[in-house]
């Protein structure tokens, strides 16, 4: 596997940077520009994002998966070609997953953790089902490339109360086009072995006194302030802010706060 990234500044720190579903390393262009004196930002392009391809470059591969020791063989080289001893993380939404999976591996090189409204901490039955049968990866495929049957079942969990109409808005717009639907569909697949034990993640993060702070967005419906939960109540530093934010909002909002408050 190789990622495509960006090096932004020349501060004596070192920021990796991990966007969201949909997203590129611009997702923290303007946090990495705002900060360049204080961080050295690395913003990546996660798997199939941006110029990034999947796990075997652009020969992709049905229902390929991203597993932990592929990520963790792949950030080894990187931390080594760069020479970085020492890190901190910030990560969005699904780049959540990839900076668990990180501190999993790495937890004795990260300073910080900044993680807005990540995803990997919290999962629903629905995720779980989704990804990990074949005959329901089958049929999540066909619904994603026939609008009209996505937009139904999204609509029917509205009315049952199972999902809130924001995310139905939300999902919608992540699969208008043919690219957006084979784009969600590899990430959802791809990225469902990126799972963990949050107690043992918690044990880690204090036995290395790692300070962690989760941004969560008040009107987000997508990944809520409870979604950190799980992993929060077990940590020593930590600090959960919620912003005035929608989900798609949070990264500027967090920006704001950062040039606000010393972090």
């Amino acid at each position: 596997m190789n990622l495509y990234y960006q090096k932004i500044g020349n501060g004596q720190k070192i920021l990796l940077a991990f966007h969201g579903m949909g997203q590129d390393f611009s997702c923290f262009l303007k946090f990495a520009e705002t900060f360049a004196n204080q961080y050295t930002t690395y913003l990546f392009d996660l798997p199939y994002h941006g110029s990034s391809e999947g796990v075997h470059g652009s020969k992709y591969l049905e229902n390929e998966v991203v597993t932990k020791a592929i990520w963790v063989n792949y950030l080894t080289i990187f931390l080594q070609e760069n020479q970085i001893q020492n890190f901190s993380i910030i990560a969005f939404s699904m780049g959540g997953r990839f900076a668990l999976a990180t501190v999993g591996a790495f937890s004795e090189k990260i300073e910080k953790l900044f993680l807005l409204a990540p995803d990997g901490i919290s999962e629903t039955p629905f995720y779980n089902f989704v990804t990990r049968f074949r005959l329901s990866r089958k049929v999540f495929k066909s619904v994603l490339t026939h609008n009209h049957k996505f937009h139904t079942s999204v609509q029917t969990l509205v009315r049952a109360g199972l999902v809130h109409e924001s995310v139905f808005k939300f999902a919608k717009i992540m699969v208008d086009t043919p690219q957006k639907q084979k784009q969600l569909y590899r990430a959802w697949i791809g990225f469902h072995q990126l799972r963990f034990d949050m107690k043992s993640l918690a044990q880690l993060i204090n036995h290395q006194e790692i300070s962690v702070k989760f941004f969560t967005g008040k009107y987000d419906k997508l990944l809520p302030t409870h979604k950190v939960f799980p992993l929060s109540k077990h940590l020593h530093q930590v600090d959960v802010i919620t912003l005035e934010a929608s989900h798609g909002r949070l990264v500027d909002k967090v920006l704001t706060y950062f040039m606000n408050h010393k972090c």
